[in-house]
């Protein structure tokens, strides 16, 4: 039996070779009845007034009889290790007549696609985006002044809006799941080994699209299909009032424009967060979808050499010690402000698919060696605020209000609002602006302009009694830009709580982010894995 060892501290600047006769003193035994130490988890305790030091679950393999005798104490220090647990359903006995269809290859799409195919359904993948080589060249090619590609952006194209953000895979949803999806990245995927024991593991903006392209092809050679630049149009359907069935889904062909139909009776439905023409003809279809809360505010970014003085303190610089992360909630006036995908090392991005419209997001690379570090500051808006009536689509009037104001306030093309954080807390355009990881230009603006006030003054005052509390909060290379309005879908496609299906329509799946179940790349991808699931289990029967 395998036991299970948990919170062995360890200084951070000792090498883990230290771990077996450190976790020997621990249980008052000999270092050789130790027979093998397995990382399972590793976390940076980085509290300040100590000095760093890193926290591990162990996995141990003891002699019997020591085993034996710890198991049996009264507050014994070990417990069993449970064995590896996987909640994948067995194969189908036949191939379904239909092929399932999956839209969106984005982290829900691609699990569920994962999924279906293990089990003998390989699915038809239909992603509006191109692939992941493509993507990257076309993004690349606008960085550099090229043209703006309304489908190969940050937020469309293989991989959906995470493959260029920083690749975070921790999660609040306790569910074994989540470890088979980070085993899938690491095994099919080639993602780093690390993933598997860090406690907040990231796989970084420039290693994700080799890892999606992996996950791709392991897909193919198992029997799915993938169908590139090719938009999810409508839905073909059968029966009437009370009794709609899905009988396909109508494709159209980006490139050339051309129509189709797919026939199918299965469609798992991972539009993303911003397919906001994909929620205008659901919609029209008839599709239930309900207001949900979303969150909404600004990014900030401070040098990431400040974050790592202000977390790790006398031992910043330190070269067993990555760059320092944080996690911020103050109060503005009544209304929780805090800090939302946090990017040390990292760099500010724009994350939009139309000209007319600014938002941003953060990404960092594997290694986050940028000067700079990054974090959407925001808060909830709850459905109420959206304005009168119950309009499904209210929340996506309000961003796309906000994101047409910020680019007209910044002006030119892709042009982003941004101040000095010390100049906007005291009300002031900013004269000039500090360096930045933004690779487009910013323009100093009174915010004012396009945050409405229920948004714009509780973050204001949220970051005012941060750089109250954080001496240097408020230094002069401190940024804010604006608007960070994508960090989750303000529209819930409705589903029944165990098929997963639309209630309106039988066959249709919602799920992931842009449905309203998720909320980052690990849940996202256990939600497709769970709308698999349940699908393969009713067709089982």
């Amino acid at each position: 039996m395998t036991v299970r060892y948990r919170n062995l501290s360890l200084p951070f600047d000792l090498d883990e070779s230290r771990l077996p006769g450190r976790l020997a003193r621990k249980l008052r035994i000999s270092r050789d009845r130790i027979r093998e130490v397995i990382v399972e988890r590793r976390s940076l305790d980085s509290r300040r007034g100590r000095p760093p030091r890193f926290v591990y679950v162990l996995r141990v393999e003891l002699d019997p009889e020591v085993e034996g005798a710890l198991l049996s104490r009264a507050r014994s220090p070990v417990e069993p290790a449970p064995p590896p647990e996987s909640l994948a359903p067995l194969p189908l006995p036949t191939p379904p007549s239909r092929r399932p269809v999956v839209v969106g290859s984005g982290p829900a799409g691609l699990f569920a696609a994962w999924r279906l195919t293990l089990a003998g359904a390989p699915p038809i993948v239909v992603e509006r985006g191109p692939a992941v080589k493509e993507r990257s060249l076309r993004w690349a090619d606008f960085l550099r002044g090229g043209a703006f590609d309304r489908e190969a952006n940050l937020l469309f194209g293989e991989g959906g809006a995470g493959t260029y953000s920083d690749g975070k895979l921790y999660t609040r949803v306790a569910d074994p799941r989540g470890r088979e999806v980070i085993e899938v990245l690491v095994e099919e995927g080639g993602a780093p080994a690390e993933i598997l024991t860090d406690a907040r593991p990231h796989i970084g903006s420039n290693r994700l699209p080799a890892v999606q392209r992996r996950l791709r092809d392991r897909l193919i050679e198992r029997g799915a299909e993938f169908r590139f630049e090719t938009l999810a149009s409508g839905l073909v359907l059968e029966g009437k009032d009370h009794d709609r069935r899905l009988a396909g889904v109508e494709l159209t062909h980006l490139p050339t424009g051309e129509r189709s139909t797919l026939a199918t009776d299965a469609l798992f439905l991972a539009p993303g967060h911003s397919a906001r023409d994909t929620y205008s003809w659901l919609l029209a279809a008839g599709v239930p979808m309900e207001r949900k809360p979303f969150q909404i505010g600004v990014r900030i970014e401070h040098p990431q050499e400040w974050i790592n003085e202000l977390q790790y303190g006398a031992s910043a610089g330190h070269p067993a010690l990555p760059p320092a992360e944080y996690h911020w909630v103050s109060d503005g006036n009544g209304v929780d402000v805090f800090s939302f995908c946090m990017c040390p090392g990292g760099e500010i991005l724009p994350a939009t698919e139309q000209e007319g419209l600014i938002c941003t997001n953060g990404a960092s690379r594997h290694k986050r060696t940028s000067p700079w570090a990054n974090s959407g500051i925001v808060i909830t808006v709850p459905p109420e605020r959206f304005g009168p009536g119950a309009d499904p689509a209210a929340g996506i009037a309000l961003q796309m209000d906000i994101e047409r104001r910020a680019a007209a306030a910044a002006g030119g093309p892709f042009g982003t609002p941004a101040l000095r954080i010390a100049d906007w807390l005291d009300g002031r355009v900013s004269r000039d602006l500090p360096e930045t990881s933004y690779p487009l230009p910013l323009t100093p603006v009174d915010f004012r302009e396009f945050l409405p006030e229920v948004i714009h003054d509780p973050i204001r005052a949220g970051l005012g009694r941060l750089a109250e509390r954080l001496p240097g909060f408020d230094r002069p290379e401190g940024l804010v830009v604006g608007p960070e309005s994508r960090s989750s879908s303000p529209v819930r496609i409705l589903r029944d709580r165990e098929s997963f299906q639309s209630p309106a329509i039988r066959g249709l799946h919602p799920l992931g982010e842009g449905a309203g179940y998720a909320g980052g790349i690990l849940s996202a991808a256990i939600d497709g894995m769970r709308a698999a699931e349940a699908w393969l289990t009713a067709v089982r029967v």
